[in-house]
């Protein structure tokens, strides 16, 4: 079992939006930050995808000027992201969409920053996906997408929280990378989008891939 789907495979929205919420909480803020700062953006529309209940996004519209937009399958992930950013005082700040990765409902060149955390692993077509969103990033877009568990200081703390929530997880470390998500795969469904320019950013508990238009 983990955060987001139970043992039959259904989604377990209360158990994801409880451990964003208490466990994963500090890593929204400081990858918002961290991604501002490499894509040199301050403003535009920054698409969260996948985005559960909006923390990643709602991150990046609260430190900038960012516009952010919340896109998951999940009608429930929908309606707590709405609240979530409610909640922040981000009203006008934020929308939320029905979509995912593969087909997100959005113009061409509509987009100036796509991020997404923890939901890469679930994508049944990454190349496709890749391909999607970069036909909706603009000409100056970064997409960075991935996953991590912050600094050495934030990934210890969430392992020992998880570990008494999951027997996947120890005190010491995360669960292995699901098959098929591994780096090198990700190259690859990378390169058969057609997606030269890009590049993997490794860390302890996971990856980053950002590229943009070109």
């Amino acid at each position: 079992m983990n955060a987001r789907t139970g043992l039959d495979g259904a989604m377990d929205v209360d158990g994801f939006l409880a451990v964003s919420r208490e466990v994963f909480a500090p890593l929204y803020p400081y990858y918002a930050g961290r991604f501002l700062a490499q894509s040199g953006l301050t403003s535009g529309v920054c698409l969260d995808v996948g985005c559960g209940g909006g923390d990643l996004g709602l991150a990046v519209a609260g430190q900038s000027a960012f516009f952010a937009v919340l896109l998951d399958r999940s009608p429930a992930m929908l309606a707590a992201a709405g609240r979530n950013g409610s909640e922040r005082g981000l009203a006008g700040r934020f929308a939320v969409l029905a979509g995912d990765a593969h087909e997100p409902p959005l113009a061409e060149g509509s987009v100036d920053l796509v991020v997404s955390r923890g939901s890469l692993m679930f994508w049944a077509d990454p190349a496709r996906a890749f391909a999607a969103i970069r036909r909706i990033l603009s000409p100056r877009g970064k997409a960075i997408l991935g996953g991590g568990l912050g600094t050495p200081e934030m990934r210890a703390a969430i392992c020992r929280a998880m570990a008494a929530r999951n027997s996947r997880w120890t005190a010491d470390a995360p669960p292995p990378p699901r098959p098929g998500t591994e780096p090198e795969t990700h190259a690859r469904a990378l390169q058969a989008a057609g997606i030269r320019g890009y590049i993997i950013v490794l860390e302890d508990a996971g990856h980053w891939i950002v590229f943009g238009k070109a």
